[in-house]
């Protein structure tokens, strides 16, 4: 009896897992394609502060910094940029965590900015069912 118990615990948990790891298949999907348009929003084809901000969190705590940021930035420099790598981190409570390297290569503009690769810790938080970035964290930076 304790042997058939067993086995169809470790089934569940089986199916359990596969059926997880095909959800967080889906949500990083998602995520990099938030992130994709992101990074599409802010080069120099695009410039969209609105695009960017549809892809950010309403309530984040970054976003009106961000749009005034691009505010600044948009008029000033133009910029191509590329997502290199992009990794899902997992999902905790609320939050989906990710990590992506991106390079940023100036096109124009003023010497304060140069062509750089950066590698970023980046948190999403639904908003109406959708995912968006919620906060980023800068792990390194490289000029090139």
């Amino acid at each position: 009896m304790k042997k058939g118990l067993i086995r169809i615990f470790a089934a569940g948990m089986v199916m359990s897992a596969s059926v997880s790891f095909a959800n967080n298949d889906s949500v990083s999907s998602q995520l990099e394609g938030i992130i994709s348009s992101h990074i599409a929003a802010t080069s120099k084809d695009s410039e969209s502060i609105d695009d960017v901000m549809k892809t950010m969190h309403t309530d984040s705590p970054v976003t009106m910094h961000i749009k005034t940021q691009l505010e600044q930035v948009f008029p000033v420099f133009d910029v191509n940029t590329t997502l290199l790598e992009f990794s899902f981190v997992g999902l905790d409570g609320e939050f989906a965590i990710t990590r992506a390297k991106q390079k940023i290569e100036k096109i124009s503009g003023p010497a304060q900015l140069k062509s750089h690769t950066s590698d970023q810790i980046i948190v999403f938080k639904q908003e109406n069912g959708q995912w968006k970035i919620w906060q980023m964290a800068m792990l390194d930076m490289n000029y090139l």
